[in-house]
């Protein structure tokens, strides 16, 4: 027998099954949307206020209008996630995602900025960021590249381009894909930020070739540089610094570092990347009082 799950929509806490879009939702109509994925441990979102400060930088560049939920009373928010996590029994791992859309109203032009919210968990099979035992096998997705402008870091509901590297990645049995842009420069992966390691120093593309601001991203970023490391993040990478690269390995929220065993005839080794996943989990749940 399948347990009720639960949502909570614009700070209501209800059955999943009672919730339905109508047909002039926006984020819909017109992918008029976009959204956080967190990782928590019991009633706890990691880095909670970094995911909230992107999505309301992201939703200000939207020209949507910013709830108090977002800004003054972000706490409400916060233990709007925690009843919600308990809610539906998650008391481990488990993933939160949070979407925001513009309410009803118009053609491609909206008739309010007021926008409606929605906050979905589901439980996680690991509680740490365990890293992979065994190598992604990943491959380049080149038919269409990302354009780089300002929504280029903006997580939106409107994500052909990685539903369609998806498409590829199912159809080719591969782990991931990394992505490009128009100038022909590899930029994240369909969920996560890249890392490349060449003679011990750690590479990763700058944001201004089109990824995504990732909050992993950040955090191994400076995790790297505590540990002793050099880490180049505003030098384009390209396709020959993947071939030439010693390890190769993937960040996001979620699943903390993926390490990548093959790109092509390429195979990488994975020492580096150990260590810094296994101090970014004794750093980050020791920070939130978590035993690891």
């Amino acid at each position: 027998m399948n347990k009720t799950q639960y949502i909570s929509y614009n700070g209501q806490i209800i059955a999943a099954k009672e919730f339905g879009i109508t047909m002039n939702n926006r984020s819909f109509q017109y992918g008029d949307g976009l959204f956080e994925t967190m990782h928590a441990v019991g009633s706890q979102v990691q880095f909670f206020y970094e995911h909230i400060e992107r999505l309301v930088e992201s939703m200000k560049v939207l020209k949507m209008e910013v709830p108090v939920r977002f800004t003054i009373d972000t706490l409400g928010l916060q233990n709007e996630i925690s009843k919600l996590l308990t809610k539906n029994k998650i008391f481990k791992g488990g993933r939160v995602r949070l979407t925001v859309f513009r309410r009803a109203g118009g053609l491609y032009t909206p008739k309010t900025s007021e926008v409606s919210y929605i906050v979905q968990v589901l439980p996680l099979e690991q509680t740490y960021y365990e890293l992979n035992k065994k190598g992604y096998i990943i491959d380049i997705f080149d038919e269409i590249p990302k354009p780089v402008n300002i929504l280029s870091g903006i997580k939106s509901t409107s994500s052909l381009l990685y539903v369609l590297a998806g498409v590829y990645r199912k159809e080719n049995k591969l782990d991931e894909c990394l992505l490009i842009n128009e100038l022909g420069n590899i930029v994240e992966g369909m969920s996560s930020n890249i890392f490349l390691i060449k003679e011990g120093n750690i590479y990763t593309p700058p944001l201004r070739s089109g990824c995504l601001n990732g909050i992993m991203r950040k955090k191994v970023i400076n995790l790297a540089k505590s540990e002793g490391f050099t880490v180049f993040d505003e030098v384009p990478i390209k396709l020959p610094d993947i071939m030439a690269a010693d390890e190769l390995f993937f960040t996001n929220a979620i699943n903390g570092i993926r390490w990548v065993m093959g790109f092509k005839q390429r195979r990488y080794f994975n020492k580096i990347t150990k260590l810094l996943s296994r101090k970014l989990n004794e750093k980050v749940f020791a920070e939130y009082g978590i035993a690891y």
